[in-house]
């Protein structure tokens, strides 16, 4: 993580002047982002942040997930597309 997170700064630094979380313009955030993407820090990252919504079941009404689908017969006819907010 401590590597991770020093890389994405030296980048911020080497590109904007500036550190990374004093980048105003999200689209430049996002940017710099793309360019470690690929990499294992930003998937461990992005892994983690996946499962802990997924495993956590208090936050599933805020994005309109069900659970797991597969117990009731998969999503068809039961509402594959039925958020509103997507």
């Amino acid at each position: 993580m401590t590597t991770g997170l020093a890389d994405l700064e030296a980048r911020a630094q080497k590109t904007f002047g500036s550190a990374y979380a004093a980048i105003a313009d999200p689209f430049k955030r996002e940017a710099l982002l793309r360019t470690i993407q690929m990499g294992g820090f930003f998937q461990k990252f992005r892994g983690e942040l996946l499962m802990g919504i997924y495993d956590n079941k208090a936050l599933w009404p805020k994005f309109g997930y069900e659970g797991s689908s597969w117990e009731k017969g998969g999503y068809i006819g039961r509402g594959f597309d039925d958020i509103d907010w997507l």
